[in-house]
């Protein structure tokens, strides 16, 4: 074909798949065009080995389609390298690329050594720094986003690697030259797998656009992107040991939720904003979302939007855990439909708010509606992400030099302000949570020291081996924003208190009050005394061992590792008994060898004592527990499923059909119903036809799903529930779902919260104070603190009626305000009502928590409210 004909060609069918491009620009039909030319012949197209190109309606690759094709690049262009990063929760290997210039590919290890350099700081001068910045090439991670039914998010990475390695335009040459980009296929493998699977089994049916019945990840589907600083997912540690080992100066990650009608969300934020966050990477921040609103202008693509929605106050995110580290970490969100099937939208039916169709400041071309497809969603994906690399390539110097001035200038603070040091005692309620908690500081690049020998801080004497954490050091930063206590901004609460926007996520996370950790901040310098007793440690090393003599093993069971190993001894056969010993609760295991039991230990990082003579005590058997799985899938179900697994409880998942069944105790002893309201629990999904988000939908519907997974429970799961417990069952509600148990099962409980408005009640995301029952049954509460902290979100409080038969576990405070991190509005509505019940049903009891005991995997200090209960 004459080269004529295949510029034509490639333009003919540009303009047919991409209408709105219609000028000239950084992004143009033009360079596109062009470049063709020269490239085609040797970069294979997606559709060369495809069969379809990203954004094709009713079309979406999976996770081998992405692999595929990206190793059919890296076949064909020496400008791009393919890494292998890890394995997913379902074993799939994630992997990513880098790709750049042929003479920046050869030079990648030294560039990463040369950004984690700048971004450590305490290495360098400002003038070595400086040259440093200069000289090098500034690192940018894209990638294509972990929530997989955004699927314009997976889809992208194939076209923006396409169009990278295809072009001869100077522009994209430049690029090139000046930066190299880190492009992840996507962050969750097994999710784009699930979606795309689903999706092309009901392509072309009534159940097109129907949600998927099951999690987009393994165990915790959305809030996959809520691990960022507790690594707890297989996928966010494989994930952040790569960005640290990249060290990429700019973080970009891809999500589909735009306020709608815009097309797209970026840059800046809303507030209120962490305080713990160098100002540079805010400011970088914000530059680089206007820089690309001005290329949607210029590209004459309306609909992006700016500050709308999303705040910067919860650290959480994968996505934005990486500004700790000095990187400019942020997303998009671009409007999506449903999976790759097209709608178009009335503007008759937006929102009120949008319907004049009237510019604003951060929302300057407001889109005025009409067909959306998903072809329109991956072009404005990659006019974000070329403009991400237009800014880096033009900003590279000062870029990673701002970056070397951050983690000097958080040494600086912390060494002029503190506090200076924060300190965890070898003498904890829990000492292997102790342990987790600076486990995830190491893994998190927190240097963490430990004591040689008793030394005294700000008159208070700790002993060897507690830990120390020295603040001055460059990612310190993300040490005070887990640490300390959260006060939501003030500038940002209206008259009566309450936040003008609601919080976009939780508002406290203090992670030693959740992991009931003790730790101390050092409000004067180390001196060179203290300083000397302290050694670095690069992993937790906690004695796993066994002292004394005899056959009988005692175990904590203040510890939550105590659990793992006595779940492991009743799988093997052995015995296990609990008592309570001089006041304090233990474990106490028989009936296994020493030689066993130590390589347990080890695992679970805690020792043992042996004793010759059991004590009077109360044998345990582990119960049969099963726990509810609704097909309108529950996170916190996956979370309390991930749970179980790592603590070795024998589990079972309970679907409609096993509820429905009937003979429950034929099955199991205890049943968990996760975080799911009373219409979830019976109802599920609907048949009809149901709008999506209403901020989000401008009328579009989604599809039901397939008649197997329609429903809940219904009335005949209702009943057998009730005659699961009244024959001597034990049911375990958590959150939502313990108003849902009352009202199933007529319990004479009520929820003192349900209904009420914001001006009598306004708790979002909250650590709240609890007090135990010092009466109430010591078998459910063994081993907690006194006072345990809750995580509180949405949940009910209880009261107890009339014909009330049971103990109330435990209560907030009868005065006083129980927050103690985050926000919380008028106290008094909870102030001595009941946190966690038992009731007494029949012969059986149910459990009601009126928190989330498991809280995405944080919560540790309260997850013996729930491994109590599943022994008989």
């Amino acid at each position: 074909m004459l080269l004529t004909q295949k510029i034509g060609k490639f333009a003919a069918q540009y303009f047919i798949n991409n209408p709105r491009v219609v000028k000239a620009g950084l992004f143009s039909l033009v360079f596109a065009a062009v470049s063709c030319q020269l490239s085609a012949a040797e970069i294979p197209s997606p559709k060369d080995i495809l069969g379809h190109n990203p954004g094709d309606d009713y079309y979406l690759a999976n996770y081998e389609d992405s692999l595929r094709y990206f190793h059919a690049l890296a076949a064909k262009s020496d400008k791009i390298k393919m890494f292998e990063a890890g394995k997913s929760s379902q074993g799939r290997t994630l992997e990513f690329a880098v790709i750049s210039s042929p003479e920046n590919l050869a030079k990648w290890e030294e560039y990463k050594a040369i950004s984690r350099k700048l971004a450590d700081s305490r290495r360098l001068t400002d003038a070595e720094a400086h040259k440093l910045a200069k000289n090098s090439k500034i690192i940018v991670h894209i990638d294509g986003g972990m929530h997989s039914s955004e699927v314009a998010a997976h889809q992208l990475p194939i076209r923006l690697a396409y169009t990278l390695l295809s072009s001869t335009d100077p522009k994209i040459t430049e690029l090139l030259n000046k930066v190299i980009l880190v492009l992840w296929p996507t962050l969750n493998p097994d999710g784009q797998d699930m979606i795309v699977d689903w999706y092309r089994h009901n392509v072309g049916t009534p159940n097109e656009t129907s949600p998927m019945p099951w999690l987009y990840q393994e165990y915790v589907g959305h809030d996959n992107n809520r691990d960022g600083y507790m690594l707890n997912m297989k996928e966010t540690q494989v994930v952040t040991a790569a960005v640290q080992e990249n060290a990429p100066a700019i973080f970009y990650a891809q999500h589909q939720k735009a306020p709608f009608p815009a097309r797209i969300w970026v840059p800046p934020f809303s507030d209120p904003i962490s305080q713990n966050i160098d100002p540079m990477m805010r400011n970088w921040t914000s530059l680089i979302g206007m820089h690309m609103i001005g290329e949607f202008e210029s590209e004459q693509l309306p609909g992006a939007i700016a500050q709308a929605r999303f705040d910067n106050w919860y650290p959480g995110f994968l996505d934005y855990t990486h500004v700790f580290r000095h990187t400019i970490a942020y997303f998009t969100e671009t409007a999506l439909h449903e999976y790759a099937t097209p709608w178009t939208y009335d503007p008759a039916k937006f929102p009120e708010n949008r319907k004049d169709l009237k510019p604003q400041i951060m929302y300057p071309s407001p889109w005025n509606g009409g067909k959306w497809t998903l072809g329109d969603a991956v072009h404005y994906m990659e006019v974000a992400s070329l403009s991400t690399l237009d800014t880096a390539a033009r900003y590279s110097e000062q870029i990673q030099y701002d970056r070397y001035q951050a983690g000097r200038d958080t040494i600086a603070r912390f060494n002029s302000e503190g506090p200076y040091a924060y300190v965890i005692s070898a003498a904890q309620h829990d000492l292997s949570e102790a342990g987790a908690l600076v486990n995830i500081l190491l893994k998190q690049q927190i240097d963490v020291y430990q004591l040689k020998k008793t030394t005294e801080f700000a008159g208070k004497r700790y002993p060897a081996n507690s830990w120390v954490i020295p603040m001055a050091q460059p990612y310190a930063g993300l040490v005070q924003e887990l640490f300390e206590t959260q006060k939501y901004p003030a500038t940002f609460l209206d008259k009566n208190g309450l936040p003008e926007n609601l919080p976009y996520d939780t508002t406290g996370w203090t992670l030693p009050l959740q992991m009931g950790v003790d730790v101390a901040a050092v409000t004067e310098p180390l001196s060179q005394t203290q300083q000397s007793r302290m050694h670095v440690v690069t992993a937790v090393s906690l004695p796993a061992d066994i002292s004394g003599k005899g056959d009988v093993f005692v175990l904590p069971q203040a510890e939550n590792a105590a659990y793992k190993v006595v779940n492991q001894a009743l799988a093997a056969g052995a015995t296990v008994e609990q008592a309570i010993v001089d006041k304090t609760p233990n474990f106490f295991i028989s009936g296994v060898n020493q030689q066993q039991l130590t390589s347990w230990l080890q695992a679970a990082n805690i020792s043992a004592k042996a004793i010759k003579k059991m004590p009077t005590a109360n044998k345990l058997n582990a119960a049969r527990v099963g726990l509810y799985r609704p097909w309108k899938p529950s996170m916190d179900e996956g979370w309390t499923r991930w749970l179980m697994e790592q603590y070795h409880f024998p589990l079972a998942s309970l679907y409609n059909a096993d509820i429905k069944a009937g003979h429950l105790a034929d099955k199991v002893d205890v049943i968990i119903l996760p975080d799911i309201n009373l219409s979830w629990l019976m109802d599920g999904f609907s048949a009809a036809k149901d709008d999506a988000d209403s901020d989000n939908n401008g009328g579009a519907k989604v599809d039901p799903v397939p008649q197997q997974y329609l429903g809940g429970i219904g009335p005949e799961g209702a009943q057998a529930l009730r005659d699961f417990v009244a024959n001597g069952g034990r049911l375990v509600a958590f959150n939502s779902a313990s108003s849902a148990a009352i009202k199933v099962l007529g319990l004479p409980v009520s929820n003192v919260l349900e209904g009420v408005d914001s001006n009598v009640f306004y708790c979002s995301g909250a650590l709240l104070q609890l007090q135990l029952n010092a009466e109430a049954d010591s078998d459910v509460l063994a081993g907690l603190l006194q006072s345990p902290v809750a995580t509180f979100s949405h949940g009910p409080a209880f009261k107890t009626l009339p014909g009330f038969d049971g103990q109330i576990l435990a209560s907030y405070p009868k005065e006083g305000n129980p927050l103690l991190s985050g926000v919380l509005l008028h106290p008094e509505a909870i102030n001595g009502k009941a946190a966690a019940i038992k009731v007494k049903y029949g012969k059986g009891e149910v459990y009601l928590f009126g928190f989330q005991p498991q809280w995405r995997g944080q919560s540790h200090g309260t997850y013996k409210f729930v491994f109590n209960t599943l022994y008989r």
